[in-house]
């Protein structure tokens, strides 16, 4: 879709200013709309080239309201839409829909994540999102017939690109279940039997009398006998013939804890003989009512909410959701969930002094002044980036994101699993406890291309590797910092380490070491009781199992992970050791924050990444940057503006205490008025005509 040019009355801004936010509101606009937006694709994974549909409800009605997909990273009105329609399924506005269904026939040709919007009159205002993917069209795909279920009712569960093998089958777990701990709920072969007499790589499968009790679920696609994952799809199953409606799921789980700062609040309803009346429906969170969406499909409702303030790190909050039934007399139903945000961090980085990203690295290279040294044996001497056994993966290189969203060859030996090809999909794992200057890092950490070094897949006995940036002058700078993105997975074998030096490479100076957390080892002062670690013992334990390598001399080294780093091992080294979880794809994905007192006014500043394991797993580098931090950044709050049944909602984030509300009626102002009312940061307002308001502090 070509970007568009408009122009409505509607002004909604939101503004953050040295001392104060503004968000101004004009109620005469026609485009004002009580209603609550939804989007919903009729799946959660599409081959390319297969028609999407995509079910919208509640929307204003205008001719020219609009839905339009977007790569990952795309925004509506920096850049066009990969396609779009108006709501009427063309591309010709006409008359206004505030429900129906829009079917793009030709689906998508790239593979990814896609975002599609629901947008406003002819212009880029989204009234909601949602997305999907879109698979490799040799990936397998498991999908059910349609995503909500009765107890008792037949299940129908298509499988496609399967490997073929006759003990290949289909499971159906409790969602938050993994294949391999709890038994399936359910299962069948993929030849729809219990003997697995057939292979078969597509098909379909019926568990007649579907599922006798509610929930959410997931169907998986498992190879050959085994837990290996080939594919998957969420549904959801809720009690039939109820007298009156029940919440059948919800999300997050009452008592939740560790949630990222950004919650998705999912409710599903089943109605009974009595049903839910719409207009009734109110979601509180800590007594102050925000703005969900609300959608319906059959007899199943779904109502969801995702705060836009990010909640508080380690904070506490509750959930309220209220409705009431058509019964005479009516009948109130009150939901209450507690649940609690993780200690995450608020990283805020100014400019950085030196930044490298290695977009602009040739795949296969290093950056201008980068370096590395390996003594990782490769067996296979293809320098072939689609397979990690070749020579290409036996040094630290730059290499494209988007060879991880697909398979690759493995062991130099192209028949391996389908769910061993497709495994590396996991260096690509979001962490939403990611969060820089406000914002809630919600893709992978790495995009375009990335510093990259594997153990993983590979033959030869360990795979050790050294890489060394450039001297940074930073001379006349202080308070220097390094941040970067960490793309790192733990095997219980395997070190990663970051290190620095002032004298070219004469001397390193830890920075972090990562290892298994069974291998940081400790020590108890038997007076006190205190466990502290111990950096020399965690350094200089022998391990059967540890890497081993040559060096250019012909001396066997290694053993210990003391081999693999350049600091002099010393218990000075216990407060860099961070000990991580074995096989874990997404706690160890993070946004890496140091400081380096060392550094400070060095002409001369250089950086080590190593990483040493045996058959382990990788190391990943993206948006490596300096910064001098002189002091923590002031962080201001800005007003965040939600239109809810009441009015409108002005709200920011709690975290933000000390800030007085103020309004008034024009710009430029010299009376402001203390806003009276505001409870935990938010206040729902109800002006007529123009209004204005600003944080004071």
């Amino acid at each position: 879709m070509f970007m568009k040019s408009y122009s409505f009355s509607q002004w909604l801004v939101s503004r953050v200013l040295p001392v104060i936010s503004v968000v101004s509101l004009n109620l005469a606009s026609p485009n004002v709309t009580a209603q609550t937006p939804t989007l919903q694709p009729d799946y959660s994974v599409y081959y390319p080239g297969e028609e999407i549909s995509i079910h919208f409800q509640g929307g204003p009605g205008n001719g020219a309201d609009w839905l339009g997909i977007y790569p990952e990273g795309g925004v509506p009105g920096s850049g066009t839409s990969t396609l779009w329609a108006y709501v009427n399924d063309t591309q010709t506005a006409g008359a206004g829909l505030s429900q129906g269904t829009v079917t793009f026939t030709g689906g998508l040709s790239d593979v990814g994540t896609w975002y599609v919007y629901f947008l406003l009159n002819d212009s880029y205002t989204p009234l909601a999102t949602n997305s999907f993917t879109v698979i490799d069209p040799s990936a397998p795909r498991v999908r059910p017939n349609q995503l909500a279920y009765t107890t008792g009712q037949d299940i129908q569960i298509n499988f496609t690109n399967g490997p073929g093998n006759a003990k290949d089958w289909v499971g159906i777990y409790l969602q938050g279940q993994t294949p391999g701990g709890p038994l399936s709920t359910v299962w069948y072969y993929v030849d729809g039997t219990q003997a697995g007499d057939t292979g078969l790589n597509a098909g379909t499968i019926t568990f007649a009398g579907g599922l006798t009790t509610s929930g959410n679920y997931v169907v998986y696609l498992l190879e050959n006998d085994g837990y290996g994952i080939l594919a998957s799809h969420a549904f959801t199953v809720a009690q039939a013939s109820a007298n009156q409606p029940q919440i059948t799921s919800l999300e997050p789980a009452d008592g939740a804890k560790d949630l990222p700062p950004k919650v998705s609040f999912l409710y599903t309803i089943l109605n009974g003989a009595s049903k839910v009346v719409s207009n009734s429906v109110a979601l509180t969170i800590d007594g102050n009512p925000v703005a969900a969406t609300y959608a319906q499909q059959d007899s199943f409702i779904s109502i969801g909410y995702t705060n836009a303030n990010l909640f508080a790190p380690a904070s506490s909050h509750t959930a309220t959701l209220v409705f009431d039934d058509d019964a005479t007399p009516a009948q109130r139903y009150t939901n209450e969930t507690t649940f609690e945000i993780a200690a995450y961090r608020n990283l805020v980085l100014p400019q950085p002094l030196y930044f490298e990203n290695f977009d602009s690295t040739t795949e296969g290279e290093l950056p201008s002044g980068w370096t590395q040294i390996s003594y990782t044996e490769a067996q296979n001497p293809d320098v072939d980036f689609g397979n990690l056994d070749s020579a290409a993966y036996a040094q630290w290189t730059v290499v494209n994101v988007d060879r991880f969203k697909g398979s690759f060859v493995t062991y130099s030996d192209p028949t391996r699993a389908i769910s061993e090809q497709t495994n590396y999909q996991r260096v690509l794992t979001p962490n939403l406890l990611n969060v820089v200057n406000g914002q809630v890092l919600t893709g992978p950490l790495a995009s375009g291309r990335f510093l990259f070094a594997d153990s993983g897949y590979r033959y030869g006995a360990s795979q050790v590797l050294f890489a060394f940036s450039p001297d940074y002058n930073l001379a006349g700078k202080t308070n220097i910092y390094v941040s970067y993105h960490s793309l790192w997975e733990q095997n219980q074998d395997a070190i990663g380490a970051v290190e620095y030096s002032i004298d070219q490479g004469g001397h390193w100076l830890p920075v972090v070491y990562m290892l298994d957390q069974w291998d940081v080892l400790t020590v108890t002062n038997e007076t006190t009781g205190e466990i502290t670690v111990d950096a020399v013992a965690t350094f200089t334990a022998e391990y059967d199992d540890a890497p081993v390598y040559t060096d250019e001399n012909g001396e066997t080294k290694g053993g210990t992970y003391g081999a693999f780093i350049g600091a002099e091992v010393s218990q000075d080294l216990a407060p860099y050791l961070s000990p991580r979880v074995d096989d874990d794809p997404k706690n160890s994905k993070r946004v890496e924050y140091f400081r380096l007192p060392a550094a400070d006014n060095q002409a001369k500043v250089r950086f080590r990444f190593a990483y040493a394991g045996t058959d382990s797993w990788y190391f990943g580098v993206d948006d490596f940057g300096l910064y001098s931090i002189s002091a923590t950044p002031v962080e201001r709050p800005s007003l965040t503006l939600t239109k809810t049944n009441g009015g409108w909602l002005i709200s920011w984030p709690d975290t933000y205490t000390g800030y007085k509300l103020e309004s008034a009626s024009a710009l430029p102002s010299a009376s402001w008025t203390e806003v009276t009312g505001v409870v935990n940061n938010s206040i729902t307002v109800n002006p007529t005509g123009t209004a204005f308001y600003r944080l004071r502090q």
